[in-house]
């Protein structure tokens, strides 16, 4: 081979590597706009990307720990037969057990009746107390409104919410199925037609394993609802102002039309619990044989808002059990503490 070819052949290698490695230099050196797009062609920019993001996922492996998945807590964790914690500032479910199991949910029916009172009658509404006592259950808790009397709305409604008024409940009804549906209805219609407005309310916030025929929640085989339905209530409430300054106060004192002053006390006792780091804001309490004891809670801290469902408990376990699901929706949780002592 001559000189002048190997200094030929020389140079072409020389050019070609050069070539080559000038490419893969400006490929990746385009200039970028000031928000770190590549202004270049760009199916240049994609194929570029997925080179860049495949050398990474090579040279930088994922770190295992920050994959880990959270702690999983089964259904031992709480000893209600159905519960729920609720993150409402993130819109999310932190724990969940039969949440879409059949319960009864006593009182805390209670939320919804007085949302559908707050959707028909405005606060300045009043409400007569009348023959409606009469269906109230003999066993029932009760406010002790009397027959003949009148309440503003919010007034009732405490009555209803805070002593967990069985008659309030009736009367709320009665009321507000006359004020819908006409005068004449005899207290037993009154009563139907409300219950079938609670239920018509309750599909609307997506409850659609509810059935509600009592106004108070007092047992009845055909009233029924699950824990995820119950959030949906739960929720509603939470966003209510009504609700939430009744259900906020261990102790209400209200007038009636004829001036005579009531006082409840409110069954929440996490309310007056001054050992908790959150603020307990509500919502309502629940019991009957069937149903168990219930609660279902909302409370407050730096901005988080937790809501906890808890049905079919023993008596002993259904403030604890709240509890242990506010701390866990608070980050708080501790698996080396007591629950079981607090309450």
């Amino acid at each position: 081979m001559t000189a002048n070819r190997i200094f030929c052949a020389a140079s072409a290698l020389i050019l070609a590597l050069l070539l080559g490695g000038c490419g893969k230099v400006d490929l990746t050196m385009k200039p970028m706009t000031p928000e770190g797009n590549d202004i270049s062609d760009i199916s240049q920019q994609s194929e570029i990307s997925d080179v860049s993001s495949a050398d990474s996922k090579t040279a930088e492996p994922a770190d295992e720990s920050s994959a880990e998945d959270k702690p999983v807590y089964g259904d031992d964790f709480v000893n209600c037969t159905a519960a729920i914690c609720y993150d409402l500032t993130e819109d999310e479910i932190i724990y969940a057990k039969n949440a879409d199991k059949r319960i009864y949910p006593a009182s805390t029916t209670k939320l919804l009746t007085a949302l559908t009172a707050i959707e028909y009658t405005a606060p300045e509404y009043i409400y007569y107390v009348g023959s409606e006592l009469d269906m109230v259950e003999q066993d029932s808790s009760m406010s002790w409104i009397s027959y003949g009397s009148s309440l503003q709305r919010n007034a009732i409604l405490a009555a209803m919410l805070t002593p967990s008024g069985n008659d309030a409940a009736y009367t709320i009804a009665v009321n507000v199925a006359r004020k819908i549906y006409g005068e004449n209805l005899s207290d037993k219609e009154a009563a139907d037609y409300f219950c079938v407005l609670m239920t018509d309310y309750a599909k609307k916030l997506g409850a659609e394993n509810t059935n509600f025929t009592v106004p108070d929640g007092y047992h009845d085989e055909n009233h029924y609802t699950t824990a995820s339905d119950m959030l949906k209530i739960a929720i509603a409430a939470a966003h209510s102002k009504t609700i939430l300054d009744i259900t906020s106060q261990p102790l209400v004192i209200v007038y009636d039309e004829q001036g005579e002053v009531h006082s409840w006390k409110n069954g929440n006792i996490l309310l007056e619990d001054t050992t908790l780091p959150y603020t307990v804001i509500g919502l309502k309490n629940g019991f009957t044989d069937e149903a168990g004891f219930c609660f279902i809670g909302y409370a407050e801290m730096d901005g988080k808002e937790i809501i906890t469902l808890t049905f079919n408990c023993d008596l002993e376990y259904r403030f604890s059990d709240t509890k242990k699901l506010m701390d866990l929706g608070f980050g708080l949780y501790d698996s080396d503490y007591n629950y079981y002592e607090s309450y």
